[in-house]
């Protein structure tokens, strides 16, 4: 399995999407909280080849990401049919639970945005490995 972590970091395994670069953490969730849900789930463990690839296909990079955010957000083996549908359970939830204002910052991504920002982590990845890619076609 190849690293595809930043240049700067040291762990192990990790894959780039951990490291989204405009936030603190992803999508509201923490960055430890990420990377043990990756080194302890065997189904997350095909992610870094997938962005490590420069041949990987929109669809795979995509999909790829989808499952990494369904298993970050998700507290249950239940699998959601869409991000989009996990975002409206997630807000209806929250407006049970919420004393106060919702944080939309812990609401799951759209599906548009989930593609988008796997996108962009696709073409940081490559770039970091000295792959030309234009920029435009990935976000």
């Amino acid at each position: 399995m190849h690293n595809v972590s930043p240049p700067n970091r040291h762990l192990k395994r990790q894959p780039r999407v951990m490291y989204h670069d405009t936030t603190s953490g992803f999508y509201g969730k923490g960055e430890l909280q990420a990377v043990q849900l990756f080194n302890r789930s065997k189904y997350l463990q095909y992610i870094p080849e997938i962005f490590n690839k420069p041949k990987s296909t929109y669809t795979d990079i995509e999909r790829s990401g989808e499952r990494f955010i369904f298993a970050l957000y998700s507290n249950t083996k239940k699998e959601e049919s869409s991000l989009n549908k996990m975002r409206y359970d997630c807000v209806n939830q929250f407006v049970v639970q919420a004393s106060s204002a919702i944080l939309l910052s812990k609401l799951p991504p759209t599906t548009e945005a989930a593609h988008q920002c796997c996108r962009r982590i696709f073409h940081q990845v490559q770039t970091w490995q000295g792959e030309c890619l234009n920029p435009s076609s990935w976000g």
